[in-house]
């Protein structure tokens, strides 16, 4: 079970959310750069940012701190918010550098530009991210119902050729209440996705009942709070780092 630990950009800081893109930010540090490297020091092998003003306005107002932060680690980035068009996918994956790009609201509104995508980059450029409350799509921020179940979504975007999905419900967002276990199982039992985990994981508990369902579609998860917060053993860097103004530097491999 690969673990992906995520930082939220918003404002151009690093924050957490609850159950909301625009509301209940709390802010975690002054420089998502600096917790990437933090995130590289203790050997996570990717990490996913998701550009929350780009999730809400639909722009990359954070395109250049983005950048500034894939030159600063040596491992895979992923990256969502905000790419909504073709052009900007193509200069995300040019420019940035990043290992793939996450799409949600585009890839509703308007399932050719995931084709295209596809058959610009290969499917393994792109996930798509299913975001669920009360057993609907949600898409604009998480604003906006999209009319349609995340079982059917994930269908149809396998049927367009997607291999990876990243699903979470909204509602446990930030919440340490557990992630929705039924509809991972639902979902990985009715598609032959790929399937990240997101959302409500508060620890190693959480973490066993994703690997207990033993379906090999659901091969990794993502993880914000519980980390933040060290809801997981071995975490006393996190503690040392708060009483630290400088940079961290790279570890050698």
């Amino acid at each position: 079970m690969l673990i992906i630990p995520v930082i939220d950009i918003k404002d151009g800081k690093c924050v957490r959310t609850v159950q909301g893109l625009s509301s209940n930010a709390e802010f975690y540090s002054e420089s998502p750069i600096k917790m990437a490297k933090l995130f590289r020091k203790e050997n996570f092998k990717a990490i996913h940012i998701t550009d929350l003003d780009g999730a809400i306005d639909g722009n990359m107002k954070n395109f250049d701190l983005i950048k500034e932060i894939t030159k600063s680690v040596d491992i895979p980035i992923q990256l969502g918010g905000g790419i909504r068009d073709f052009e900007t996918a193509e200069k995300v994956i040019d420019e940035l550098g990043v290992y793939r790009i996450v799409i949600g609201t585009a890839a509703l509104t308007n399932p050719d530009l995931i084709k295209k995508i596809i058959e610009k980059f290969t499917n393994s450029k792109l996930v798509v991210c299913i975001d669920e409350k009360l057993n609907n799509v949600v898409m604009d921020g998480w604003i906006n119902y999209a009319d349609i179940t995340p079982l059917d979504f994930a269908k149809q975007m396998e049927s367009i050729g997607v291999k990876r999905v990243i699903y979470q419900d909204v509602t446990r967002v930030g919440n340490l209440c557990g992630p929705h276990i039924q509809r991972l199982s639902e979902l990985a039992e009715n598609t032959k996705l790929k399937i990240t985990s997101a959302g409500g994981i508060c620890n190693y508990r959480d973490l066993k009942m994703i690997m207990d369902l033993k379906h090999p579609g659901i091969d990794s998860v993502m993880i914000s709070r519980a980390l933040y917060e060290n809801q997981f053993p071995c975490q006393r860097i996190w503690r040392i780092e708060e009483s630290k103004d400088d940079s961290l530097e790279l570890p050698k491999i």
